[in-house]
Order: C-alpha cells, then sequence, then structure tokens
C-alpha cells in the first residue's frame, strides 16, 4: 500500500493543465547541405538521426515525452507514435477506457475538434518528421555515386511516406471513399512541392506510393544496425499497409507483405499471452523503439496507460483500457490470446486486459513495437482473399492463428465470409496495438458501442455511421489561422 501511495503522489505531478498556444510544425533542427556531407563521410546514420531529434542512434522523437511541448504544454498524453496508436483504438469499437482521465478525448471523439490539443499533437507530430526528414531529401540527389547517401534518402522517403499515410487517415475518409476529397498540405522539396492548400486526398497517396517506391528499390543492401531503423523488409511492411489501404494492387500488397514477414519468426502462444510486448528482441518484431532508463518517459508512457499491472496511470488509478465484450466473446476459448484478458467476472476490471505487460516494474523500461511479422501474415491474406485466392489466403491465415489457437483449423470459407474471418482475426492479434478504428474505417465498419450487455461507459457509449463527420479530425484551429491557404470552408466539419 505504501508504494502505491508514492506512485500516486507522483503521478499527482503529471496531471498538469493544457496550453493552448500556437500551432508550430517548423522543423525542430535542420541540417545544412555541409554537415549532411560531413555527416555522411563519417556516419551515415548521423546525418538521418540528427533530423529525427536522435540521440545515440535511436529515433528518438518517435517516442518523445511532449513531442508538441511548445504548443501544447506537456501532457500525459503525448509520448510519440505510441501515445497515438493507443488513441486509435480507444477511436474505436474494440478497446475501453473505464472512466474519464488521460486519453478520454480519443475515446469520448472530444478530441477531434479543431479547438483540442489532441487534434494538434498529431498534426504537429508527423508534419515536424516530414519537415526534418525534408531536409535530407532536398539535398541528396536520388541518384547519388554513394551508396551510403542513397540508403539515406530512401529512409528518409520512407519515413515521411509513414507519416503522411498517418495523417491523411486521421484527417480524411479511407481513399476508397473519394480520392478527390480534400487532403493535407503536402511538403516535398525535391519534386517543388509546396503545397499548403489541401489538394486532393489522390495528390497525397500520389506522393507516398511514390516515396515507397524509390525507398523500396534504394534501400536494398542496406544492413541496419537494430530494429529501431528501417530497412528493406520495413519498407515493404509500410507499403503493403498502403497498398492494403487504397486496394488498388492487391498482388503487390501480398507481395510486399510476404517479403517484409520473411526472416521473421512468429512467436509461440505462451508468449504471446506471458511477455511477448515489452522486448525488442522478439522474435516477431520488425520495427520499433528500444527503451532504457535514459530514454524512458515513466509515467507518460505506453505501459504506464495500458498495464494493468504495471505502476501507473493504470495500475495505480485505475484507468483501465479494456477489450470490448463483444470481441472477448467472440475469441475461441481454445485461443491461448483469450487468456490475455480477463472476463466478465474479472476482479480486477471486466474485461481486463493483461496483453502489455512492463516486466522492468516501475522502471519503465518496457520496448515499444511499431510492426510486427504477424500484421504481415494478415494483410497477406487479405489481399490475397480480396484478389480471388481464398485457399493461399486460409492457408496463410491458418499459418497465423495455428500457432495462438489449438483448436483452430484452416478455414474452408470463401469470398465475404472469408474476409470477415481475416478481419476478425486481426482485430483479436492486433488488439491495442493503434489498428482498430482505422481498419473500420478502412471496411466500412460503424461504431457501435450502444448494444444490450456493452460494457462501454456512459461518456463514451454512442454510435456513430463509418462515414459521419466524427470519423474525421479537424484540422486544428491554429493551422487555419497561420496557413493563409487552409479556411473555415476547407475544414472538415463538426
Amino acid at each position: 500500500m505504501k508504494n502505491r501511495i508514492l506512485y500516486f503522489i507522483s503521478l499527482s505531478f503529471l496531471i498538469v493543465s493544457c496550453s493552448e498556444d500556437g500551432l508550430n510544425h517548423e522543423a525542430k533542427s535542420l541540417v545544412t547541405k555541409q554537415q549532411l556531407i560531413e555527416l555522411a563521410e563519417s556516419s551515415p546514420e548521423a546525418a538521418l538521426t540528427i533530423n529525427l531529434g536522435v540521440e545515440d542512434g535511436q529515433y528518438a522523437f518517435m517516442r518523445e515525452y511532449s513531442t508538441n511541448f511548445s504548443d501544447t504544454g506537456e501532457r500525459a498524453d503525448d509520448f510519440g507514435q505510441k501515445s497515438i496508436d493507443l488513441g486509435v483504438d480507444l477511436l474505436s469499437n474494440d478497446a475501453v477506457q473505464v472512466i474519464d482521465h488521460w486519453f478520454s478525448n480519443y475515446y469520448s471523439y472530444q478530441g477531434r475538434t479543431q479547438d483540442f490539443s489532441t487534434t494538434r499533437i498529431i498534426w504537429n507530430f508527423y508534419y515536424t518528421i516530414i519537415m526534418n526528414v525534408n531536409s535530407i531529401i532536398g539535398q541528396i540527389a536520388p541518384d547519388a555515386s554513394d551508396e551510403s547517401l542513397v540508403h539515406l534518402r530512401s529512409r528518409a522517403m520512407a519515413i515521411r511516406a509513414y507519416s503522411y499515410f498517418n495523417l491523411i487517415r486521421f484527417y480524411q475518409h479511407t481513399y476508397k471513399a473519394n480520392p478527390q476529397a480534400p487532403g493535407v498540405p503536402l511538403y516535398a522539396p525535391e519534386q517543388d512541392i509546396n503545397d499548403k492548400s489541401r489538394g486532393t486526398v489522390q495528390k497525397v497517396y500520389d506522393l507516398i506510393l511514390s516515396d515507397l517506391s524509390y525507398a523500396y528499390d534504394n534501400i536494398e543492401g542496406y544492413s541496419r544496425p537494430s530494429k529501431e531503423k528501417l530497412n528493406r523488409r520495413v519498407v515493404a511492411g509500410i507499403y503493403a499497409r498502403v497498398l492494403l489501404e487504397t486496394g488498388t494492387n492487391d498482388a503487390l500488397c501480398a507481395q510486399m507483405a510476404n517479403t517484409a514477414k520473411n526472416g521473421f519468426a512468429l512467436m509461440s502462444a505462451d508468449e504471446w499471452v506471458n511477455g511477448g510486448f515489452d522486448s525488442i528482441s522478439n522474435s516477431e518484431w520488425m520495427w520499433g523503439a528500444d527503451i532504457n532508463a535514459e530514454s524512458s518517459t515513466i509515467y507518460a508512457s505506453f505501459f504506464s496507460h495500458m498495464g494493468t499491472l504495471n505502476a501507473g496511470y493504470t495500475g495505480v488509478i485505475g484507468v483501465y483500457k479494456t477489450i470490448d465484450a463483444r470481441l472477448y466473446n467472440a475469441i475461441n476459448d481454445t485461443d491461448a490470446r483469450k487468456d490475455a484478458f480477463g472476463d466478465a467476472d474479472d476482479t480486477t476490471v471486466p474485461y481486463a486486459s493483461y496483453k502489455f505487460y512492463d516486466a522492468s516494474g516501475s522502471s519503465f523500461i518496457g520496448d515499444y513495437v511499431y510492426m510486427r511479422a504477424s500484421e504481415m501474415y494478415l494483410i497477406e491474406a487479405e489481399a490475397e482473399a480480396r484478389s480471388g485466392n481464398d485457399a493461399k489466403a486460409a492457408g496463410i491465415l491458418y499459418d497465423l492463428v495455428s500457432t495462438r489457437d489449438s483448436g483452430y483449423t484452416q478455414s474452408d470459407k470463401t469470398g465475404a465470409s472469408l474476409l470477415s474471418e481475416i478481419h476478425l482475426q486481426r482485430r483479436i492479434e492486433l488488439w491495442g496495438e493503434g489498428f482498430a478504428w482505422l481498419d473500420m474505417k478502412r471496411n466500412n465498419v460503424n461504431l457501435v458501442r450502444d448494444y444490450d450487455g456493452s460494457n462501454h461507459p456512459a461518456y463514451g457509449k454512442f454510435d456513430f455511421d463509418y462515414d459521419d463527420n466524427e470519423m474525421r479530425f479537424q484540422i486544428p484551429e491554429k493551422e487555419l489561422d497561420n496557413n493563409t491557404e487552409i479556411n473555415e470552408v476547407d475544414q472538415n466539419p463538426l
């Protein structure tokens, strides 16, 4: 009890007021051409990482605390990519936040409006990355003779594509809904693109796909020093994600997912339930962040907010993130993954999640996962199914699910029924990792939280159709104030 009191006191210092100051997505530190040349000669890795705010060779900005401090103040729901991933799931049907606290702006959908810090955090986070990598991309010729510079440019372009891909899915409906719908501002100096208007969704995806095509073709031969860095397989994984979203080339989507997952062994069912989500050394992890005592953001961290058994906002204050009752009941009893969640009678909280646990305890040095091989199995299976290759898709799905569920047999479903099975397995496998809401939008699934037997609390118990205005974020108010080419007429409606 004494320890719990001490943790509560420490946490209380993190609960601060939110600053509502102006938007600023300028680059944090721009490297000059001469600096780039000097760095590339001594260490190409340093040349990339200096522009991402990286320390000791780590992609620090992606897991930095208060990425938007100057604009939003210190916030415990702003710690880089994993804070946004957490928010993505809380926007969905599948995750529940039991009390109104940090991250409730996502769960309640209040954070999508232009005057909230939540939308500014997302906007600023990705545009900061874009502005920084642009200062590298624009200074390296696409056909540079130095292979290390080409690899550097390739990785920068892949990160830019990754950032625009996340942005466009927050601030607009899906590509398939309307490619000519308003997009987001585009900045690509090497193509003389400096378009501060919203343009179109198509233009955004054209740049994303162009970046990924170049990155995939030109990163070949690069050997990364750690899983924190992008390599060709991770680029293929990002490429597969984008093609799954657009639905424009299912064959290439399947090919990229297959390429991405090769060389990564699936974790065992026991490992999935016990310790599969806090170490970058896991055989299945493709890309992530290696957190240590120096880089830990302590209570403003993923495990503080998601680790039911960790001393943090969840484990101490009780801001539990639980699984939706319908999804829990849809998991087979023979599926080991069901053991990572409590049932309706769980003594901690109904439908508690035990999937994420930082074994370091109060040190908060559990690693962050950005991409796993299992996701690639699911993408490949879905792409094959959409191509009409039902038997092949079912076989790929079986290769994954049979490692989790001892009672699972290969599906004999076809068409839409097979796709529904793949989507269910995706919801189970990737729960809490940042996919659920975006998948709902992609698959035209309505938000339905108000149902008989719902375990969603009153402040989040409401329904929206997949194409309602609520299913996209508004552009931050400060962007409207500062960007003369976007005004209230261009804003996503309430």
